[in-house]
């Protein structure tokens, strides 16, 4: 084998194929660092349930048809009202980072809204607008909504003036600035605003189902907590952890090193 050989790029399958591993290899490790971290507080603790009896509250929910039925629901809740986080926010992101106006008119109020945390948005939405559908939808459309603005904002102030002031002075329509200046530009930066909206907005979702809904994964971990069966608890918030980390490291991450493959390119 010559050394140009020894040196070529791997073939594009084998870079997939080792991205998949790697991938793989990353849940594996999170999942045993929570089994391991969960079996150690079992051992020094003398009230925590083992995950052995999670797992067979969770099969016992799964039997009676509470586990799927409040997953679904409380899902829909929460694509809903980050899909419309993700929309406003990137549309305010955008017109803050391209308007001085509209970024003196909305910074102090994103940045207060950033440091309000989920259970205050849940406790709100809660008064505002009692027990039902909207409640946990709201909580997660405020929950997310500030860290998209302030990403997006960030990623388009970043954008070359220049080469948009270039682009505007050739005639280029602004729709055709903003899909090939502005949107690969904040490509990689959008990626990590929906990690950061995805995390407030679905501690927001738990607690807004907590205190201000009638089913989903929020009411029923409070329904076990309130009845203080410890495992039956511990199951739902296994769920609650483990959808954050698959969503992370199974989506999230592969679509961040494919959007910002250019980068190393």
């Amino acid at each position: 084998m010559t050394t140009a050989e020894l040196s070529a790029p791997a073939p594009a399958w084998r870079r997939h194929l080792r991205g998949q591993s790697t991938s793989a290899a990353a849940v594996l490790a999170a999942l045993l660092t929570i089994l391991g971290a969960w079996q150690l507080a079992v051992v020094v603790g003398n009230r925590i349930p083992s995950p052995a009896d999670a797992v067979d509250s969770l099969v016992s929910e799964a039997a009676i048809g509470e586990l799927w039925h409040n997953l679904a629901i409380s899902m829909n809740r929460f694509l809903l009202g980050l899909a419309a986080a993700l929309i406003v926010g990137a549309a305010l992101g955008v017109w803050m980072g391209l308007s001085k106006i509209a970024d003196l008119a909305f910074s102090d109020v994103n940045a207060a809204a950033l440091a309000i945390p989920a259970v205050i948005w849940a406790l709100l939405t809660t008064m505002w607008f009692g027990f039902g559908w909207l409640t946990p939808v709201v909580t997660v459309f405020l929950s997310g909504l500030p860290f998209v603005v302030v990403n997006i904002a960030k990623a388009t102030r970043a954008v070359p003036a220049d080469l948009v002031l270039m682009a505007r002075s050739f005639g280029v329509p602004r729709t055709k600035v903003l899909r090939h200046i502005v949107a690969p530009a904040v490509a990689g930066s959008t990626v990590a605003a929906v990690r950061f909206a995805i995390m407030s907005a679905w501690n927001g979702l738990l607690l807004a189902e907590w205190f201000g809904a009638t089913s989903g994964v929020g009411w029923r971990s409070r329904y076990w907590y309130d009845a203080n069966q410890l495992d039956g608890f511990f199951a739902w918030v296994l769920v609650f952890i483990l959808l954050l980390v698959i969503a992370d490291l199974l989506i999230l991450g592969p679509l961040e090193r494919r959007i910002t493959r250019w980068r190393s390119a």
